[in-house]
């Protein structure tokens, strides 16, 4: 069985029609059904925010399908405070920023304890090296 990790804007692509992404998203919706489907919390932090979550329709959908068994939640609690001091690092003295919630994704990513087969974001150049120093398939546009 596959886990497929899955950041922010997959979901706003697959629920707003609106959305830049959305026939992009519909088109890698198949690639949930490999497998298991890991969401880290602090993407449902970013995606479930208040316009979001005046999407009614989006909103039900998005409920049905974290409530099903081959979702995992996945708690930062193990990622946080490196990825906040990681963030600062990289922003501040590298000049290479990444938003905390990216900086928790590629800890989950490099995390050795941590299956992931698959990532898909539309923000490919954030994740490119860790994707491909861990032979994670990184699946975007």
């Amino acid at each position: 069985m596959k886990n497929i990790l899955i950041d922010t804007g997959f979901w706003f692509g697959l629920y707003d029609k609106r959305d830049n992404y959305y026939d992009k998203a519909n088109e890698l919706f198949e690639y949930l059904s490999l497998g298991q489907i890991l969401i880290p919390y602090p993407s449902l932090y970013e995606t479930i925010n208040t316009r979001f979550a005046k999407n009614k329709e989006g909103i039900e959908a998005f409920e049905k399908l974290i409530s099903k068994p081959e979702v995992i939640l996945i708690d930062d609690n193990d990622y946080k405070n490196e990825a906040l001091e990681l963030t600062m690092n990289s922003s501040v003295r590298m000049n290479k920023p990444y938003s905390l919630v990216d900086m928790i994704i590629r800890l989950m990513l490099s995390d050795k304890t941590l299956k992931i087969d698959y990532l898909i974001s539309f923000n490919p150049n954030d994740f490119f090296d860790v994707c491909s120093s861990k032979n994670i398939e990184l699946l975007y546009e």
